[in-house]
């Protein structure tokens, strides 16, 4: 699936967004700058959570700017993971997928097939609360993907872990987006992490 933004532009008292670009099918497309400049708010507006002034937002060459979130077939994972933390990890990756109406075999396999993928296949009976910090990430990136997202969208997801963490999620994170071959589009200001992760850089 390819995403391209056309224009887009968005005011704020204190700092506007200007934007355009493309991210082709199964690119890594990484949004590189400092704290405040409007990159997480591009995700937003790329998942439908926040309405530009001006432009367009094209999936596939389909207009999808004014397509609320849940219909725009975008995953996204949080700075802070925002799991629930009253459920089980199971639970939490199945979220999307009980919301979608999924049966309860499909969701099954589902939720086993993304633990596999994640590598933390025996964990869907663990808290989240109980869980390292690289293991909450995974299971927010792996409730992103349940529902078979056309895009993904990571906003600064390994910003809350330590240096030797971060690198080895980085590389967890490439190796899951070149086995799915999904288009990504990450946000960070690590400019090495961009350098690492990245197909194309913004």
């Amino acid at each position: 699936m390819s995403l391209r933004l056309d224009g887009i532009k968005k005011r704020y008292p204190d700092f506007k967004i200007d934007v355009s670009f493309n991210a082709n099918d199964g690119e890594i497309l990484t949004l590189l700058g400092p704290s405040g400049c409007g990159k997480t708010t591009t995700l937003h507006i790329i998942a439908g959570f926040i309405e530009p002034d001006e432009g367009r937002i094209f999936l596939n060459d389909n207009d999808v700017t004014y397509l609320p979130p849940h219909m725009r077939n975008v995953g996204l994972v949080f700075q802070d993971y925002a799991l629930f933390p009253h459920m089980n990890v199971f639970s939490n990756i199945a979220f999307g997928l009980r919301m979608h109406g999924w049966s309860k075999k499909d969701m099954e396999k589902r939720v086993k097939n993304l633990l596999h993928l994640i590598r933390l296949l025996k964990y869907e009976n663990r808290i989240v609360t109980e869980l390292s910090g690289g293991e909450q990430q995974r299971i927010a990136l792996a409730r992103a993907l349940a529902p078979n997202p056309d895009i993904l969208l990571l906003d600064e997801p390994l910003s809350a872990l330590d240096a030797l963490l971060r690198k080895e999620l980085r590389s967890e994170i490439k190796r899951i987006q070149r086995e799915l071959k999904i288009t990504t589009v990450y946000v960070t200001h690590d400019q090495e992490e961009a350098l690492a992760l990245s197909d194309k850089i913004v």
